[in-house]
């Protein structure tokens, strides 16, 4: 292998290019399995979904046969078109993981990345878990870098880049480490993905929904390119990570992990900005009877980032997924957000646009300021909503001041993990099979081969509706 010219010193390459299972504490390496059943369960769900089957057909057909399975239907592609449709499926019903500092979904590409690298490689599952840990903590800190200046603007009209900017830095950490580049060429492969990473306007997909959304699909291919280059001697600017400005962000590599409590796994199909008002809704329902009929109107008291979701009613399973009215509604009509109320077959459901309707969001300037105050790790900040509903006789019902706590994730184990999977995977694995999937993935650190889970994996999945 050649290798690339010398470069200043980074601790991100030095983290990536010398971890090793042993180094990693046990509290990091099940917690990185969690975020594996739980990317892997969002991955099924999102095989519902038009992005995923068009994901999954582009693969084929760039990057015909291979080693790694895409979920969709088990076929077998080149590793860089597994990780690119899988990662589309993770994210396709907003399902997947949230990542602290990311303003994203690290798991989405995370997974897919590593998954497809592990089948392509033979790695077992302690080389499976090792990758997965690397790409999140690097993830963490390249979103980190990516989003500083967006993190300090307190104002309606900021701008996010989306997940696969920051993802191409992360996938590029996950495939230096499993192709065995050096530190040098780690460092050059960082800066590739970085450099040639995807610009993702992330607001104004918000303001016009589309299979876009966050970029993970991208940001994986992006990844793997830049590592393959950097094998072959292809240089790259100094990544954002090993820039004075953000060296305190990565100095903690490799003693320091923010794996622990730095991830949020979601109960909701829908942007995290919707949680808020969300969680305050199911606090409505659990206190007292609310039928849709009973309902004249409702309000949601919020911040800037979810008003902008706004209360359109929803074409598409992407505009449903990025909104506020059709979740609420939903979830007061379902009693549940699933990926069934988000997907395209729900969207003409008549009681839940009925009530969509009747939803108005309002934003609040002491919800606004509590949750800038979260976006910089205050410890006053709160991501939070309020919201009241008004029936029809006439009586005002209203959830007080409601916060999504993010990190850590409260309450969250191997039994929560496992009803998610469970929830998520029927009708997309035969039933028989999802326990012991589930048991397998959860103590994935003790197979010889990934690749034999994954086979197995495929050859369990049901026809795609």
């Amino acid at each position: 292998m050649n290798s690339a010219p010398a470069v200043a010193d980074s601790q991100a390459a030095r983290f990536i290019s010398t971890v090793r299972w042993e180094d990693l504490p046990e509290v990091v390496t099940r917690r990185a399995a969690l975020c594996l059943v739980d990317t892997v369960a969002a991955m099924l769900a999102g095989r519902a979904a038009q992005s995923a089957r068009i994901a999954a057909d582009l693969a084929g057909a760039w990057w015909g046969s291979g080693e790694a399975h895409l979920l969709l239907d088990g076929r077998r592609v080149g590793a860089a078109g597994a990780g690119f449709a899988n990662a589309v499926a993770a994210n396709a019903v907003d399902i997947d993981d949230v990542g602290i500092y990311t303003w994203g979904h690290p798991g989405a590409q995370v997974v897919p990345a590593a998954l497809a690298l592990a089948e392509q490689h033979h790695l077992d599952g302690r080389g499976l878990l090792t990758a997965i840990v690397t790409g999140y903590e690097i993830a963490f800190r390249a979103g980190r870098c990516v989003n500083f200046e967006a993190s300090k603007v307190a104002a309606a009209e900021r701008t996010y880049r989306g997940c696969g900017s920051w993802g191409s830095v992360a996938c590029a950490a996950i495939a230096s480490q499993v192709l065995g580049l050096d530190e040098t060429a780690t460092r050059h492969a960082l800066g590739i993905a970085e450099y040639h990473s995807p610009d993702l306007p992330l607001m104004r997909d918000l303001d016009a929904p589309a299979m876009v959304k966050h970029g993970v699909g991208p940001g994986v291919v992006t990844g793997f390119l830049a590592a393959e280059l950097a094998s072959r001697g292809f240089t790259g600017i100094p990544a954002s990570i090993d820039l004075e400005q953000f060296r305190d962000f990565a100095r903690d590599l490799g003693s320091g992990y923010l794996l622990p409590h730095g991830i949020t796994w979601k109960r909701f199909s829908s942007c995290a900005w919707t949680h808020p008002a969300l969680l305050a809704v199911e606090a409505l329902l659990a206190s007292c009877e609310i039928r849709p009929d009973m309902i004249a109107n409702v309000l949601i008291e919020t911040y800037p980032d979810a008003a902008r979701l706004g209360t359109h009613l929803p074409a598409t399973t992407e505009e449903a997924q990025f909104n506020l009215a059709w979740p609420v509604a939903a979830l007061l009509v379902d009693g549940q957000l699933g990926p069934a109320q988000v997907l395209d077959a729900r969207l003409g459901s008549e009681a839940i646009t009925a009530l969509a309707r009747r939803i108005e969001v309002r934003v609040s300037g002491e919800l606004t300021r509590l949750y800038y105050l979260s976006e910089v790790n205050d410890p006053d900040g709160k991501d939070a909503a309020i919201v009241t509903i008004t029936l029809r006789d006439g009586t005002v019902l209203s959830s007080g001041l409601t916060e999504n706590v993010l990190y850590p994730e409260p309450g969250w184990g191997e039994t929560e993990i496992g009803e998610k999977f469970r929830w998520l995977a029927a009708g997309h694995v035969t039933a028989a099979a999802v326990n012991d999937l589930l048991s397998r993935l959860l103590d994935v650190a003790t197979l010889p081969d990934v690749s034999a889970l994954m086979t197995d994996l495929a050859s369990f999945l049901l026809p795609a509706e």
